[in-house]
This record gives C-alpha cells, structure tokens and sequence, in this order.
C-alpha cells in the first residue's frame, strides 16, 4: 500500500475503496453496458493506523441482514439499509441457532442473519460470531437507503465539505426580439421525447462500437486534505500507460513518482481511478438505468458549446458500486452532462452520490470526465482528457482527491515475441 498517502491524511489510516461497476447493463443495439468492464474510483479514508491486525481495544459491532453468499473464507450479508457488508470467518467463528451450536453447512443463501463482528485498522470486517434469525416480514419496497436523510446541523463558520468544481452555464447576451429563445428548465421535453437525449444515446453507441485499439499515457495527481476549509496536500503522482485493446482496457509501465513500480495499479494503495473512458457514458445513458434528464441551459467546455442536463438515477437502478474495505453499496446518485448539440456527443459528466446509508463510512463521493476531440490515425474521436474524484470520510473533513490527465493518444499493435532459440521442426 503506498504510505506516504496513508501517513499524510492522519496519523492513523484505513484503506477503503470506491468502485464504479456498469457490466452487467444492457445497451439498445445489444451487448452490455461498456466492453470496458468495471472502471473503479478507490480512495483513502481515515481511521486507525497498524499493519490490519484486529486488536483487543476495537469494538464488537452487530449487523443484521438476509445472507446472500458463504464459503470457507468469508460470508456476505445485505443490510436493510442497502449495504453489502463481506465479513471474513476462521475456525474461531462460531455460528447459532435458538443459542444452540450449529455448523456453518446449515446456512444458506436468502437467510436471515446477524453478524457480530469486529474490524481491523483497514477497515475490514472479521465475524465473531454468525446467529440464524428466523424470517422476517417482507420489507417495504422504499429502504432506507433511498430514503433522503437530513444532514446534521453545521457550525455557523463551517464551510461545509469541498466539492468538485461545477460547470457554470455562460451568460449569454439578452435574446434579439423575433428570435425563440431556448426552453426553460421546467419547458423542456421529457428524457424520451428531447431529441438530444436520443442523438446523444446513438452517439454513445457508435463510439464504443468505432473506437480503433490504442495506447495513451495518463497522469494522476492525488491530493488529501484534513481541513475545513479545504487544503489540499499533494501526495504523488502515478503514471502509466493506457492500453485499448479489442474493447477491453489494460495498464501498463506504472510509475510513482517516476520511480517505475512493479505493482499493479490495484497494489497501489491509496486513490486511484480506472474506467474513465466509455463505460460510464454507455451506462447513464442506458435505459436500463432509466436516468431523469431535465434541460438546464448552454455552457462552453473545451471550447466547445454544450446543451446541460441535469439528471438523477434512482437507487434500484444504480450501477455504481461504492465500497469500503469490507461493505458496498450502490446508491443513488445526480449530475449533469454536457451534450455537444450536432454530434449528440458528450463532452462533460458530473456524477455525485446521493443519501448515502448514516452507516457507511463516507458521505461525499463524487467524479467528473471531461471528453475532448482526439486525433488517432487519420479519424477523430471523442475521448477522455482530463478527470476528477472526490471523496470524504463521514463527518470529518478528512478528504482525498484525484486530477488524472490523459495525454499522447496513438494508435496501438500488439506486440510480438518471436524465440529464435526455439529448436526449427524436422
């Protein structure tokens, strides 16, 4: 794990990650929410330092849940709250049933469950004990997690949490008289019947089936603050090379701080982001994920003039996988994407989580991609040229953020190994 990020955050450190998983969801035309598999955002968040060991001091802690898997290792329970927590078990954990001794051959999936638990100083969840609850009720179809909750009262003279900078719409000159204006926010169309909304889905899909195998380098910033209000502390750099290869993505010649590193990019420990290219794209703008778009104004990105629609995903349908060392979830979440008018390509998305469980150790995870015109070969495409993260540890202002720029797109060939030491055939 990289420890100059962990010691500069506080002096006690727990490893949690964020992932974004859009796999499984279907786009029209066939296939599935991006061959680019699951793009992930992992962050640092604050707790207590040490090597993972559980010590005697950590409190025990009680989750109930419906089991969803068992085996040797580990068992994964979901939360009524939406979370999915992984808890590990050893020969010392112990399971119950009517406080009687039972084998762990006598759970299965779909039981009612509570785990007694305690965590390690990486955030991890370790079970004590498991007991067999007897059923319960069917839960209402609105959980608490896609509940809003309110947020605690703040300190008069407290800014509050940082936020990614927000694309502003321009001012524009006072409309010429004879001219129509654009529509208001509360005039424009629904999602299915705004036409830029469909030209930008069919432009989606075209990008993803027409882009060419190619490599390009990218260079990710990671910052961390502990202060309200915001001072972001540089923590190092990551390089590496992007490889696109028959619609699926690689890394490659990773590099800290230009010291070359033969870790991959998920050993890295820290914050680090990967998927920034299609997938999240395919998937806000997939049916499946039934996105909310309502028409906001105009803005320029990259030069370029932009239509923006603020749009809200639902709970049930999210595909975006937040986890925390050992618990997940898929919350809600809102943004805005800029949509390039005569294309339908998107040159902008903001996606922030929303109402997140009181539960889950953070309370602020955002990500923004900005796309701009890349020259591979003699075709231009649209691709991504600078990113953002942000995440924030629950009720500290303990936060970590990333800036990832990506640079010298080309063409890429797959590289040959020829043997001549190979012994020819008779």
């Amino acid at each position: 794990m990289s420890s100059r990020l962990l010691l500069v955050l506080v002096a006690a450190q727990a490893i949690s990650l964020a992932q974004i998983d859009r796999s499984p969801v279907p786009f029209p035309g066939g296939g599935s929410g991006g061959p680019w598999g699951a793009p992930r955002l992992p962050f640092p968040v604050p707790g207590r330092g040490g090597q993972g060991r559980t010590t005697p001091e950590e409190t025990t802690t009680r989750t109930s849940g419906k089991l969803q898997k068992i085996d040797d290792k580990s068992l994964v329970v979901e939360a009524p709250d939406g979370r999915t927590l992984e808890f590990s078990r050893s020969g010392a954990t112990k399971f119950y049933r009517d406080s009687k001794e039972i084998s762990a051959s006598d759970l299965k999936a779909g039981d009612q469950v509570t785990v007694e638990s305690t965590q390690d100083q990486r955030g991890r969840l370790f079970a004590r004990s498991v007991f067999l609850e007897p059923p319960q009720p069917t839960a209402p179809e609105e959980t608490a997690s896609t509940k809003p909750t309110a947020e605690p009262p703040r300190d008069p003279d407290d800014p509050g949490p940082p936020v990614l900078k927000r694309g502003v719409p321009e001012k524009r000159p006072a409309q010429p008289a004879g001219e129509a204006a654009e529509p208001a926010p509360e005039e424009a169309p629904p999602a299915h019947e705004d036409p830029y909304i469909e030209k930008a889905r069919a432009a989606a899909l075209t990008f993803s089936e027409g882009l060419p195998n190619y490599v390009c380098k990218e260079v990710m910033s990671r910052f961390a603050s502990t202060s309200r209000p915001v001072d972001w502390r540089a923590q190092d750099i990551v390089s590496m090379e992007v490889v696109y290869e028959n619609g699926k993505e690689s890394y490659r010649n990773l590099a800290v701080n230009d010291k070359p590193t033969s870790k991959k990019i998920d050993e890295l420990g820290g914050a680090w982001s990967t998927g920034e290219f299609a997938t999240t794209l395919l998937d806000l703008l997939s049916p499946s994920t039934a996105a909310e778009f309502r028409f906001r104004g105009q803005s320029a990105v990259a030069g370029t003039q932009g239509r923006i629609y603020d749009f809200t995903v639902r709970q049930p349908q999210s595909h975006w996988h937040v986890q925390a060392a050992s618990q997940s979830i898929y919350p809600a979440y809102k943004g805005s994407v800029w949509i390039e008018p005569a294309s339908g390509r998107a040159l902008r998305i903001e996606m922030q989580a929303a109402f997140l469980p009181t539960a889950f150790p953070f309370d602020t995870v955002e990500s923004v991609v900005e796309y701009a015109k890349v020259r591979i070969g003699s075709r231009e495409f649209l691709l991504p040229a600078h990113a953002e993260s942000l995440m924030c540890q629950r009720g500290t202002p303990n936060c970590s953020r990333n800036t990832i720029d990506f640079r010298n797109y080309h063409k890429y060939e797959a590289e040959t190994n020829i043997d001549y030491s190979a012994t020819k055939p008779n």
